[in-house]
C-alpha cells in the first residue's frame, strides 16, 4: 500500500520523460524488477500508460511530418485533445495501409529526418513489396532493459548463469533472429545457427552438457528438431539443459506439451508475440498466462467467462502498460482487434493507434482476477498450483490470428491473396474451386504443416487430377511471389509442402453450423 502511495504521488506530479526514466532506471537491477512490479496495483501502471500516450501523440503531432499531414487531412485538431478519452474517440486509426504506405519513410520519421544511427528494417510481407521501418540506436538500447527484466523472470538467467543462447530463427534480413540475437546477447553467449537441425543439435552435443541453453525459433522448426534428434543414435534430449524460447507464430498447447515431453524435467518453454510494424516483443508469455492457457483450455465455462468465446487463443501474453498502450477495438468486419501505440520515448518513428490486422482483445488484470475468482480460481490459488513465484499486474493480451485469415508458419507469412491469386492462373480451377481458407495445425507425426482446404463448387466432381493442378498452382505462385516459404521449401519440401484438402460443397469444415468461422474470397 505504501509503495503504491509514494508512486502514485510522483507519478501525478513529475514530468512525463522523468517518470520514463525512473522506470528504466529500475530495469538494469533486473533480478528485482518483477518482484518490484509484483506489488503495484494496474491502476498505477495504467495511469502512467495513459500519461504517457498522451504525451507522445502530441510531440508526434507536432514533429512528424507524416502524421501531422495524416490529422489534418482527417480534420483532427491535436490541441482540442485533453484526455485519454479524448485520445481514444477522436483520434483515427493508423494501419499500413493508411498511413505507412501512404508516406515516404523520411516523413514518418521525427523532423522529417532518417536518423543518423540505428538501423533499417524491411518486410516484403506477402504483397512482395518492400516495406521500410526505422529504428534508433537509442530506442533500441531503451528496450533492452525491459527485455532483460523479463527473460530473467521466464528462464532465471542471471540466477542461474553459464548460458548459451541458440538464434535458429531465419537468417537473413528477417527481423525476428536479428533482434532476438542482438537483445540476448548481453544475456549469454549468443550462436546465430538459422533453422537447421543438423547444425543445432551438432553445436549441442559439440559444446556439452555443463551449458543451460535457450533456444529461439518458430514452432515448426521445434517439432522438426525433436523428431530429428530423436532418430540419433547415441543423442538423448534429456541429457541436456534446453529451454525453448518461441516466436514468429502462435501454436496450441498440445505442442507445448510434446515438446516438453522430450525434454528434461524442469524444461522451460514460452513465447511472444510482436511485429516488425511494433516491436518484436509486444507481449511475451508469462508463468501467470501458460497457467491461464492450461485452464481455460480444460474448463469450458472459464474460457466463455475470460474470452466470451468458446475458442482458444494461439497465444496469451502480458504486456507492459510503460511499453504499449493497447486497447480492444472492433474492426469493420465485426472483429476484435489490439489497437496499439508504441510508448517508447526514443522512437524516432512513432506509431500511434497503429493496427496491425490480428484478431484478438486485452484483458485487464483485475478482471481476469474477478472471473478467475468466481470460478474458484484465486490469484493465490493459481501461483500455489503452478509454481509461480511473482504475479505481476500487467495487462493481458490474447491473439487468435490474423483477421483476414492470413497465418504463419516458420517465419513465412501466407495470406488468403496469394492463394486466390495462385487459383486465378488456372481457369478449371476457378470454374471449380467456391472458396478456400488457411489453417496452420500439427499433421500425425505432431509437425506443424500449412494445410489448405478447398471447397469446391456445387456438383463439381473431385479427382486426384484436380487435387495435383491445385497443388501445383498454389505451390507455383507461393515460389514466385514469397521468400520466406520458398527458402524453406528448397531446403525440405517433405517437411515444408502445404497440405492441400478437397471438400465437398457445404461440407466439413464448410458447413452451415461453422459458418461463423468460415472465409470467404469468392463471389
Amino acid at each position: 500500500m505504501f509503495i503504491n502511495l509514494i508512486l502514485f504521488t510522483l507519478s501525478r506530479l513529475l514530468p512525463v520523460r522523468r517518470l520514463d526514466y525512473l522506470f528504466n532506471l529500475s530495469l538494469p537491477h533486473s533480478g528485482r524488477t518483477i518482484r518490484m512490479f509484483s506489488k503495484i496495483n494496474e491502476s498505477l501502471f495504467e495511469y502512467i500508460s495513459f500519461r504517457k500516450a498522451l504525451f507522445l501523440f502530441k510531440r508526434t503531432s507536432k514533429l512528424v511530418p507524416a502524421y501531422k499531414t495524416f490529422l489534418n487531412k482527417k480534420n483532427i485538431q491535436p490541441g482540442l485533445i485533453k484526455s485519454i478519452s479524448d485520445f481514444n474517440t477522436v483520434i483515427p486509426q493508423t494501419s499500413k495501409e493508411n498511413y505507412i504506405r501512404a508516406f515516404p519513410v523520411e516523413t514518418r520519421c521525427l523532423n522529417g529526418k532518417i536518423p543518423s544511427h540505428g538501423h533499417i528494417e524491411e518486410s516484403s510481407g506477402t504483397s512482395g513489396k518492400s516495406t521500410f521501418w526505422i529504428r534508433s540506436r537509442k530506442e533500441e538500447t531503451c528496450n533492452l532493459g525491459m527485455v532483460r527484466a523479463t527473460m530473467n523472470h521466464l528462464y532465471d538467467i542471471e540466477k542461474n548463469g553459464n548460458w548459451m543462447i541458440l538464434n535458429c530463427f531465419m537468417a537473413g534480413g528477417w527481423t525476428g533472429g536479428l533482434r532476438f540475437a542482438s537483445r540476448l546477447s548481453s544475456l549469454g553467449i549468443v550462436k546465430n545457427i538459422g533453422p537447421d537441425p543438423q547444425k543445432t543439435i551438432s553445436f549441442i552435443t559439440e559444446m556439452g552438457m555443463d551449458f543451460s541453453y535457450l533456444l529461439g525459433g518458430y514452432p515448426p522448426f521445434f517439432i522438426d528438431l525433436i523428431n530429428y534428434g530423436n532418430t540419433l543414435k547415441g543423442f538423448n534430449w534429456k541429457n541436456y539443459k534446453i529451454n525453448i524460447f518461441s516466436g514468429g507464430e502462435g501454436f496450441v498447447e498440445e505442442w507445448r506439451e510434446y515438446v516438453s515431453s522430450n525434454l528434461r524435467q524442469g524444461s522451460k518453454i514460452f513465447s511472444d508475440y510482436g511485429a516488425i510494424d511494433l516491436d518484436v516483443g509486444i507481449s511475451t508469455e508469462t508463468p501467470f498466462t501458460v497457467a491461464i492457457r492450461k485452464l481455460i483450455k480444460n474448463d469450458l465455462n472459464l474460457r466463455r467467462d475470460i474470452l466470451s468465446s468458446d475458442r482458444l487463443p494461439s497465444f496469451i501474453g502480458q504486456y507492459s502498460p510503460q511499453r504499449f498502450y493497447i486497447r480492444e477495438t472492433v474492426n469493420k468486419d465485426g472483429l476484435k482487434e489490439p489497437e496499439i501505440t508504441v510508448l517508447n520515448l526514443k522512437s524516432v518513428s512513432p506509431m500511434i493507434k497503429y493496427v496491425i490486422g490480428d484478431e484478438g482483445g486485452v484483458i485487464r488484470f483485475k478482471d481476469i482476477a474477478g472471473k478467475l475468482e468466481n470460478r474458484g480460481y484465486s490469484i493465490a490459488k493459481v501461483a500455489e498450483d503452478f509454481n509461480i513465484p511473482a504475479v505481476v499486474q500487467f495487462p493481458l493480451i490474447y491473439i487468435y490470428g490474423r483477421s483476414d485469415g492470413t497465418v504463419t508458419i516458420n517465419g513465412s507469412i501466407i495470406s488468403p491473396s496469394e492463394i486466390y491469386e495462385a487459383i486465378l492462373t488456372d481457369r478449371e480451377l476457378v470454374s471449380s474451386i467456391n472458396t478456400f481458407r488457411l489453417i496452420v495445425k500439427s499433421d500425425t507425426d505432431n509437425f506443424i504443416r500449412l494445410f489448405i482446404f478447398l471447397e469446391m463448387r456445387k456438383d463439381v466432381i473431385i479427382s486426384e487430377s484436380l487435387k495435383d493442378r491445385s497443388e501445383k498452382a498454389i505451390i507455383n505462385k507461393l515460389l514466385e511471389s514469397n521468400e520466406c516459404f520458398r527458402v524453406n521449401y528448397l531446403k525440405n519440401q517433405i517437411s515444408f509442402k502445404p497440405v492441400i484438402e478437397i471438400i465437398t460443397f457445404k461440407t466439413g469444415i464448410f458447413a452451415e453450423k461453422d459458418g461463423l468461422i468460415k472465409h470467404n474470397y469468392f463471389l
